[in-house]
């Protein structure tokens, strides 16, 4: 379970996961098991955030891209 999911509307969700899978497509092996969403929430631009298991967060913003 992803905590803070259910804040999100389905718009954001699935914008998050699609993001999600662009940016673990860009890691290597060793790194793609700590690309799994654990907390998201929407920061105050109104920008998908989200904590991966390897305890790294970043911004899934409009244009597809991350930071």
């Amino acid at each position: 379970m992803i905590k803070g999911i259910e804040k999100l509307n389905q718009e954001q969700k699935d914008h998050m996961e699609k993001v999600n899978r662009l940016h673990t497509d860009c890691v290597g092996l060793d790194y793609k098991a700590g690309m799994k969403i654990v907390e998201t929430w929407i920061d105050k631009n109104n920008t998908v955030c989200v904590r991966l298991k390897n305890g790294d967060w970043y911004h899934y913003t409009k244009d597809g891209t991350w930071y």
